[in-house]
């Protein structure tokens, strides 16, 4: 199969990686790899943070929604009288 179809390469805007890419090339990127980074150890989270700065916010916008929705299943429950402590 690998003889019949032709494989290409995305050009280096399209999926840049630090491990691999420097920090110019990251201004031009359509999408960031936060992929574990074999030299650092780093964990991904705090890669994506500091690699990414506007993933804090994203982040912290996801866990409120999180927290949000619930604490609004939560109340529903009650209200309803199957108040469930496991939720």
């Amino acid at each position: 199969m690998i003889h019949q179809v032709a494989i290409k390469s995305l050009p280096q805007e399209w999926l840049w990686c630090e491990t691999w890419c420097d920090d110019e090339s990251k201004k031009k990127a359509k999408t960031i790899d936060l992929c574990n980074n074999p030299q650092t150890k780093e964990p991904k989270l705090k890669a994506a943070a500091r690699i990414v700065p506007e993933w804090v916010d994203y982040d912290s916008e996801i866990r409120a929604l999180i927290e949000q929705i619930g604490k609004e299943k939560k109340s529903r429950l009650f209200q309803k009288g199957l108040k469930h402590d496991e939720l």
